[in-house]
Formats: structure tokens, sequence, C-alpha cells
């Protein structure tokens, strides 16, 4: 079984990846009369091209991998932070697949929220060993 470090650095490689992602290859489009329903609007993901489609196809196997691995720590130990992993794990993987609407603007509050999300699910993988 990997331990502690080796996940941390998976980590810090995956982050980098999937911010050089939605930096560099992601955009968002404000979606016409949003403002109606939400306070500030909704955002909706750029469609993307044929390459972007691979590095994100690329991208979410890994990070499904490394969820995967850490589930299975979780659980061996009985961690009681696996409903909470699942949930950020979740939010990670929309980010990821852009399949959802955002209510935020900007790809700079989506990095910072996938950032948290990576460090809390890190936290999880800390105290549970």
């Amino acid at each position: 079984m990997e331990d502690v470090i080796d996940f941390v650095q998976t980590f810090k490689g995956l982050e980098a990846r999937i911010n050089e992602f939605i930096n560099d290859d992601s955009s968002l489009e404000y979606v016409e009369g949003s403002e109606e329903v939400v306070a500030g609007g909704a955002y909706a993901w750029s469609k993307l091209k044929p390459a972007e489609i691979y590095k994100q196809d690329h991208i979410d196997s890994d990070y499904i991998e490394l969820a995967d691995k850490i589930r299975k720590v979780l659980k061996n130990e009985h961690s009681p932070h696996i409903e909470k992993f699942e949930r950020s794990c979740a939010l990670v993987l929309n980010y990821i697949r852009q399949d959802t609407l955002l209510w935020v603007p900007g790809l700079k509050n989506v990095i910072e929220n996938i950032k948290s999300e990576l460090d809390l699910q890190q936290f999880f993988m800390e105290v549970t060993r």
C-alpha cells in the first residue's frame, strides 16, 4: 500500500494538471436569463476541442484511480470521513468532467474550489492513517 507521502505527491501532480486544464483549455459562458433564477446568474462550460477532451479523459481516469485507492484505505480503516470524501470526489469529478452549471464567475473560483476539495481529501487520508 502506498504511504501518505506518495498520495500527497500524486495529489499535487493531479492538482497541477487539473489547474492547467482549467486555466489553459477551459472557459465559461454566461447562461442568458439565469439571473432570473439565481442571484448573479449561472455559467456553463464551453465546448472542448478533441485534444482538450483527450486531456480531460486522462485527468478523469487518473483522478478516479487515486480516489479508488484512497477510498479503499478509508474503508479499511473504518474512517468516519468516507461520506464527506465521496461528496468531495463527486464535486471534483463534476469540475473535471465539466458537466454541471456553475454559480461562481471565473475560472479562478473554480480552481480555488478544486484546491479546497483536494486539500480536504488529503486531510481525510492523513487523519485516517
